[in-house]
């Protein structure tokens, strides 16, 4: 696609296709998991069992501990329906069946595997600008450096956006607002953004900045930032009881001050990013 992303010409069976397609295909040559292979196949178990914010020799220990059950899940999946409640069973299945029988040969290390085991990264976009501006406080939010448990970029993002939503919702203006047509133009904008703030605050989750920090560094605008915002925002608030329809002009607003805000954070954490970007654009 335009992206340069290449897709299976298979329209079924594919390696992006449904779990079932996933927990199907396998590698045509299959190699020895050495040393640390049945260490990453149960970090893989353990990812599908929703454990995937913790360590991974804490992912390691929670399928130590539930290793009864998956070889009951491995040898008799009709009875034992275990792995029925992962994220992806069917891709949980397999990989219950492959740790079994790398256990079961005796040698582990010598025995052959050709199941996946899928590694995600963390926000590829900013990570490649960490990497290139040698960032070491961004990297550290996209899990490019060293630390005991996985990093949520979009969590740490998520936390200071509502930090700042919430303070300004509380902030007392030091001005008189029953007539904004004699206010000046610096204090009709903190009125507006006071306003937008009261509509927000306890409507912000990880889903409404989850865009725009992931498009933030494929040169995403304001205006495109704010529509991705709109788009979560007016569901929660009508989830809430809002008329929406009555309120769009508001949330219209609302939404402009938290792109704003969140772009902010974005450029607080990620300086070498932005520094990285400033000096492509000008080459």
């Amino acid at each position: 696609d335009f992206r340069g992303r290449a897709y299976p010409i298979p329209p079924h069976l594919s390696n992006v296709g449904s779990d079932l397609c996933r927990g199907l295909l396998q590698f045509a040559k299959s190699k020895p998991l050495g040393p640390r292979g049945l260490y990453w196949l149960k970090v893989h178990l353990a990812n599908f069992a929703g454990n995937d914010k913790i360590t991974f020799d804490e992912r390691v220990k929670f399928v130590d501990e539930h290793m009864d059950v998956v070889r009951r899940s491995a040898e008799n999946p009709f009875e034992e329906r275990w792995w029925m409640g992962l994220e992806d069973p069917f891709q949980g299945l397999a990989t219950c069946m492959e740790i079994i029988k790398a256990i079961d040969s005796g040698d582990p290390q010598s025995y052959e595997c050709s199941l996946p085991v899928h590694m995600d990264g963390s926000c590829n976009g900013l990570q490649h600008y960490a990497a290139l501006g040698r960032d070491k406080g961004g990297g550290r939010y996209v899990n490019m450096c060293a630390e005991s448990k996985p990093q949520d970029v979009y969590s740490g993002v998520m936390k200071d956006v509502i930090r700042i939503v919430e303070e300004e919702s509380k902030r007392e203006l030091d001005f008189d607002t029953t007539d904004p047509d004699s206010l000046t133009k610096a204090q009709k904008i903190e009125l507006k953004n006071n306003k937008a703030a009261k509509l927000l605050n306890g409507h912000i989750d990880r889903g409404v900045v989850k865009r725009p920090v992931m498009t933030s560094v494929y040169g995403v605008t304001l205006i495109g930032a704010r529509a991705q915002i709109e788009e979560k925002i007016v569901e929660k608030l009508e989830n809430a009881g809002y008329d929406v329809d009555e309120l769009h002009r508001e949330i219209f607003v609302a939404c402009g001050y938290l792109a704003k805000v969140v772009i902010q954070v974005i450029r607080f954490h990620f300086t070498g990013a932005e520094e990285t970007m400033e000096w492509l654009k000008k080459c």
